[in-house]
């Protein structure tokens, strides 16, 4: 009898373990890690917790941290999700086989420009280079306000453009290469020889142009997602100009190979590129949405009103350290404050 009951309270104590166990792996599954490089993350996470009950916990870190965390955790990685930051970083670290495959159902109503071909990363937003001016400064001048990519380089605007240094600033250097897709390499050079010679310097940062543009020293800044310093700054006599041709690059997500949670991450990615994420994305960090099928918040553009290039982002990847060479064998004497 007494061997009877200390089986059974074996079992019963086995079954209490794996129960638990199992109720602890669901409750594991309800919270998800994410490497950040976005804006807005705690509207973010609590949307998403608020419409799925899983839970986020992220870590804010740029594209390069990330890259490095991701290779140095290849074996046993401590996060599920990689949201946001540089393309660049995303095609690296697909070609280590840092990333995970998956193809959201929600991809359908993306522009395939913004989504991988082997679907190891799909783009959430888009960053898009344009133009901040500043109109009282261009009224003061007498200077109208351009329309194309070729009305930069012309002399009356002479010492009015500010830009940044693609050797230090990632957004300048996509713009760069943005030129150099649309005119081709050869009269690409040949325009942006004639667009620094309008620059009196250069900014270390890509946000810098908008600044000074802001403060009244420049008429136009070339600068990323310049409806955002308009929206934030609605007392300032400043206006976004999207130009004929738009160079842009998309903010991507992705499910990191060998992840702990990837059922909560697939989550992660179908509600981002949702109309629902969608909207959510936008009020937090207002970016130029990948969906076209939502009423953006205003002063955000549709994708669908803009021309964007098209840019061959894994060229200009590889060719990085050679594009930049050239830049600065061409333009070494131009000053970066």
């Amino acid at each position: 009898m007494r061997k009877y009951v200390i089986f059974m309270s074996l079992i019963i104590l086995t079954g209490i373990v794996i129960s638990g166990c199992v109720n602890n792996e669901k409750k594991e599954e309800n919270v998800l890690t994410v490497y950040a490089a976005y804006g807005g993350m705690d509207k973010i996470a609590k949307a998403f917790e608020k419409d799925t009950g899983i839970k986020i916990k992220y870590i804010s870190m740029s594209s390069g941290e990330v890259l490095a965390r991701l290779e140095a955790e290849r074996n046993n990685p401590s996060c599920d999700v990689w949201f946001g930051g540089g393309i660049d970083a995303f095609i690296k670290a697909k070609e280590e086989g840092l990333l995970m495959q998956y193809n959201s159902p929600n991809t359908k109503y993306i522009d395939k420009r913004f989504v991988d071909k082997d679907h190891y990363w799909t783009g959430v937003s888009i960053v898009t280079v344009g133009l901040l001016v500043n109109e009282k400064r261009l009224k003061e001048k007498g200077l109208p306000e351009p329309k194309t990519w070729d009305d930069l380089i012309k002399p009356i605007y002479k010492g009015e453009i500010i830009a940044s240094n693609p050797t230090t600033s990632g957004t300048a250097y996509f713009t760069v290469c943005g030129i150099l897709q649309m005119k081709g390499e050869k009269d690409g050079w040949a325009y942006l020889d004639k667009l620094y010679e309008n620059t009196p310097f250069l900014t270390k940062r890509g946000s810098t142009p908008g600044r000074l543009v802001m403060s009244g020293e420049f008429a136009i800044g070339i600068c990323p997602d310049p409806h955002i310093a308009v929206m934030k700054n609605k007392d300032l006599p400043i206006k976004a100009i999207y130009l004929d041709k738009v160079i842009w690059w998309p903010s991507p997500v992705a499910i990191v190979k060998n992840c702990k949670h990837p059922e909560a991450a697939k989550k992660f990615v179908d509600w981002v590129l949702s109309k629902r994420g969608q909207e959510v994305l936008m009020e937090a960090d207002p970016r130029v949405p990948v969906r076209s099928d939502i009423k953006p918040v205003e002063g955000v553009p549709n994708p669908k009103e803009l021309d964007f290039i098209n840019m061959d982002f894994i060229y200009w990847s590889k060719k990085r350290d050679e594009i930049l060479k050239e830049w600065e064998e061409r333009y070494q004497n131009i000053i970066t404050k």
